[in-house]
């Protein structure tokens, strides 16, 4: 950078770092500490006295750290019982088929293109006392846990009349998981400014929410047989025990995890505080942001172009289905048109720029986010197809579904003792190199899943201990590293939409889940599986058995390892994410001197 230039000056959107951390020549960089010059800090020390106060006024309790945390408890409630249970409700208690229980699980993810960037916009913009995201964790629980109760009723419809129930409960559920884990993920890039608390909130958080996740794992079944009832029987020799009501079984036990998850959300209020502001407050009329909304033909491509990928992959991309796919993006593309030509007209008058706008630019130019986004859909893919197939695995190819919950919990307990050394490795490799090691190694030791027998438990388990154990760093890091591209984000062009970075982060996971779980039903249903009959268990053939295998072990590592080449292209190094929060603290002080009265009484 010039040394004409003043160091708060933001940095041209163009502009993206190497992998090296030494960005191109269009980031205008503070002056270098080896060049001779001194840096914006040591020219002033009242200013670095400053900084460092704000520093150090950033650092957070432990109280409020696994306050903090609590609220992924709550979180993990739902989506742990997602992941490993409601495929297998819908199926074997609920009474859908697998094929229709996979398309559900991606048609309902139409409505989340509208409603997670509309969360993160409605967030952002949200001003009280308690600040911009926390009010959500009061406003939301009630909701979140109404909705939960009633996606695991069982009601007393016919196939069609169930199918149209679950479709608008699992909507409703998931709307109302957006509306409070949104605000709730945003939160953590406000908590403070320092990445490195934020790295050890991340690192609470998700310790907390495998907590709830073992919580989920191990309690589940047994809940669902004490409140359904239960008897031991005799089945081939082998004694296993029977659920009389897995239906009742399986609502009273979400009634349990929902209210829950409630006085955690409000624990999660009463503990923490929202520190970091945006630089400056950017305001535009809600006239604006519709102008924006309805006449943007990029906004609207990306919208449509997601809807038809969406429709492909209910349709398991069925040949059949792509020409209707294709002329009704085609039509939604012309209509497109004709609302923005309706909206430059009937908004004429605005002339006011929209910081939705800005917004949205920020994030499709922020490539950081972008292959962060990318690495989230296919690793919660690869997780989802895996998690939702457990259940099935050893309840059919290992003849013993009670092996589940000890399976689960071994790997979470290992996976908790990966995180307590994320911070000491992400010192020492850095976040972008300790992820894709992560990742790589992970997905290796699920593929060894594929050349395992059916009595080889001890060895499922040892490799789960594992994989869980590499693997528990990794949401940790991505959280944070969420965080970090907000920050990017902010450093690039001087402004700061947290709110919509998570938004669209928490679109990511969604959607990666919604794919695996997709898969899971797809896969099933392409491997013949045979679902219960009035609640008795069906003989799987051969070709079912081997595909659980696949789900198991080939299908959710080829995800994990694409995830891992994903990272390759993420480009806020160690370096870089040390100097963009020199630069934020700096700019925080220089406009906090700016506005500062002089010795005269009037602003400087």
């Amino acid at each position: 950078m010039p040394a004409s230039q003043p160091p708060n000056h933001p940095a041209d959107s163009s502009a993206l770092p190497d992998s090296s951390g030494s960005s191109q020549t269009n980031i205008r960089e503070p002056i270098d500490a080896n060049s001779g010059e001194p840096g914006p800090n040591e020219r002033d020390p009242a200013a670095s006295a400053e900084i460092n106060q704000q520093s150090d006024d950033q650092k957070l309790s432990v109280g409020e750290k696994v306050g903090y945390g609590l609220g992924d408890t709550a979180s993990n409630l739902y989506w742990k019982t997602f992941e490993f249970f409601l495929i297998y409700f819908y199926t074997d208690v609920f009474g859908l088929t697998a094929k229709s229980a996979g398309t559900l699980m991606l048609v309902t993810r139409i409505w989340d293109a509208i409603n997670d960037p509309l969360v993160g916009y409605l967030a952002d913009r949200t001003r009280t006392t308690w600040g911009r995201f926390r009010p959500y964790l009061v406003w939301m629980s009630v909701p979140f846990a109404i909705t939960g109760m009633m996606t695991f009723y069982t009601p007393d419809m016919g196939p069609t009349g169930k199918l149209v129930y679950a479709y608008i409960t699992y909507t409703l559920v998931m709307m109302a998981y957006t509306a409070i884990n949104i605000p709730y993920g945003a939160l953590m890039g406000v908590i403070s400014s320092n990445s490195i608390e934020r790295t050890s909130v991340s690192t609470y958080r998700f310790i907390a929410a495998f907590c709830g996740g073992i919580v989920v794992q191990y309690c589940t079944l047994g809940m669902v047989a004490y409140f359904g009832g239960s008897e031991t029987t005799v089945v081939d020799g082998v004694t296993k025990e029977i659920v009389l009501n897995e239906q009742r079984g399986f609502f009273l036990t979400m009634c349990v995890f929902s209210v829950a998850a409630v006085l955690l959300f409000l624990i999660t209020f009463a503990t923490t505080k929202e520190r970091v502001q945006p630089v400056a407050d950017s305001k535009s009329t809600f006239r604006a942001d519709i102008k924006f909304v309805l006449s943007s033909l990029k906004l609207h491509q990306v919208m449509l172009l997601g809807l038809a990928l969406l429709a492909c992959l209910a349709t398991a991309f069925e040949t059949q289905t792509l020409l209707p796919i294709l002329g009704g993006y085609v039509v939604l593309s012309l209509v497109s048109v004709a609302v923005r030509a309706y909206a430059l007209k009937r908004f004429a008058d605005v002339s006011e720029g929209s910081t939705f706008e800005m917004d949205f630019n920020d994030l499709l130019s922020n490539r950081p986010w972008m292959v962060l986004f990318g690495f989230g859909l296919l690793q919660l893919s690869g997780l989802f197809v895996r998690g939702g197939a457990i259940l099935y695995y050893f309840k059919y190819y290992c003849g013993d579904a009670s092996i589940a919950p000890t399976f689960w919990v071994l790997g979470s307990f290992a996976a908790i003792a990966g995180m307590l050394l994320t911070k000491t490795m992400t010192r020492i490799f850095g976040k972008k190199l300790l992820m894709i090691g992560m990742n790589a190694g992970v997905a290796l030791i699920t593929a060894a899943f594929f050349f395992l027998e059916p009595d080889q438990i001890t060895e499922m388990l040892a490799l789960q201990v594992a994989a869980s154990f590499i693997g528990g760093p990794v949401p940790v890091l991505l959280w944070a590293m969420y965080a970090d591209t907000a920050d990017y984000s902010e450093w690039r062009s001087g402004r700061r939409a947290t709110g919509l970075v998570f938004a669209a982060a928490t679109f990511s996971q969604k959607m990666g889940c919604a794919v695996g779980a997709a898969m899971t039903g797809f896969a099933l249903s392409f491997y013949q599986y045979a679902q219960p009959i009035d609640g008795v268990e069906q003989l799987q053939s051969s070709t079912t058995l081997q595909g659980m295998r696949m789900m198991m072990s080939l299908i959710p590592a080829g995800f994990l390892l694409a995830s891992a080449v994903c990272l390759m292209f993420y480009g806020i190094s160690k370096p870089l994410s040390e100097q963009i929060e020199r630069d934020l603290q700096a700019r925080k002080f220089s406009d906090f001197t700016d506005a500062s009265p002089d010795e005269s009484g009037s602003p400087s």
